[in-house]
């Protein structure tokens, strides 16, 4: 539920930067004040729809107006559907659970100002809606998320095929962010006038974190988010002159917290590190909860005594561990901290909300420490 009487359409609206106020065309105005932490979610419903591009597709999460879900049910996703299809072939028919998400599926976008894009980019052995935890909240606090299939070190890659040819994850990237904006200009659209892709931001998952960090780089992005990644301590790497924004989890076992706080060491000011107590490499994604007893696809094949590698098992299953923080307590944390970075990055806020230590009454679920340079 959220706070600070949003649904409620307080009275006051702070119009600040792309899109914080609209209406619907049904007369029903969705208004945005300003609260003390992006842990709720936002005054907009989330909207999902999926965009086909060459031989793999986008997820798309975007503003909804409340009143225009009325007799709407939610859309979930089937982790099914992301597996190569020798993987698949090896699943008993009857295993298939549904992942419920906040999203409505086509629902008619909110009108007003366009909403400024943002790229989600998903990790390895993952797929495009790894994450719904975030994409659906970043939408309903006014941001379109587009999310692809990085088919090159996707889930389809366990006992499948690469994909051919095979495509660089900046240029991939670069193609998604021309596909939202040819959707915004054309006639009949779902989206057709309702994304802003002059200023974008990035974040990602992982090896999608190393995405965040590549394509950060590129002149129209504003920030990058990498989550559970960092670099080599080789310095190989050369950081985005950009803002940015750095999650981990202090027991991440498949990429260490130390190579997070490296990055942040060596990053551009203004830069952000929030390291999260107890929390396991697949704490920023749904995987863990997927499925009766969580664990998502490979606990699934594990129960379905499919031959595994160890690597992918102790991919697909760190923080999933009971010792572990409970993952959706990590939750809010994350969304808050993500969610306030993009809005002061594209000016919804002139100053940052809740970017410091004293969030953290606000965020009772997760222990976390925060360190900024500006």
């Amino acid at each position: 539920m959220i706070n600070f009487g949003l649904r409620f359409f307080v009275v006051s609206c702070l119009v600040l930067g792309l899109g914080a106020c609209s209406s619907s065309g049904n007369n029903n105005t969705v208004v945005v004040e300003t609260p003390t932490s992006y842990r709720d979610t936002g005054p907009w419903e989330a909207g999902v729809t999926t965009l086909a591009l060459a031989d793999r597709l986008v997820e798309v999460w975007y503003p909804v107006s409340p009143a225009d879900t009325d007799g709407l049910e939610t859309d979930p996703y089937f982790i099914r559907d992301a597996l190569s299809d020798t993987l698949e072939s090896l699943l008993p028919d009857d295993i298939n659970p549904p992942f419920p998400t906040a999203a409505y599926r086509d629902a008619r976008v909110s009108s007003g100002e366009p909403f400024p894009l943002v790229i989600f980019a998903h990790g390895s052995s993952s797929y495009r809606n790894q994450s719904t935890f975030l994409t659906t909240h970043l939408a309903s606090w006014g941001f379109v998320v587009a999310s692809v299939d990085y088919l090159e070190r996707g889930l389809g890659l366990v006992l499948g095929d690469a994909p051919d040819p095979a495509l660089d994850d900046v240029d991939l990237t670069r193609m998604v962010v021309a596909l939202l904006s040819s959707e915004n200009e054309r006639d009949g659209a779902l989206l057709a006038g309702r994304v802003s892709t002059e200023r974008i931001a990035i974040t990602g998952h992982s090896a999608g974190g190393g995405t965040a960090i590549r394509f950060g780089g590129e002149p129209d992005v504003v920030t990058y988010i990498p989550l559970s990644a960092g670099v080599s301590r080789d310095g190989a790497v050369v950081l985005p002159d950009k803002p940015s924004l750095w999650l981990a989890g202090d027991i991440d076992g498949i990429v260490a917290p130390e190579r997070t706080s490296d990055a942040f060491a060596v990053a551009s000011a203004p830069a952000r590190f929030v390291l999260i107590e107890d929390m396991g490499h697949l704490g920023p994604s749904d995987i863990c909860v997927i499925g009766e007893n969580g664990g998502g696809i490979i606990q699934i094949a594990l129960d379905a005594n499919l031959p595994l590698s160890e690597n992918l098992i102790r991919l697909g299953t760190d923080g999933c561990q009971p010792e572990a923080l409970t993952i959706e307590d990590g939750w809010p944390t994350i969304r808050h901290f993500v969610t306030s970075q993009l809005r002061w990055a594209f000016g919804f806020d002139a100053e940052p909300v809740g970017l410091s230590n004293e969030v953290a009454e606000e965020l009772p679920g997760a222990t976390f420490t925060y360190q900024e340079t500006l």
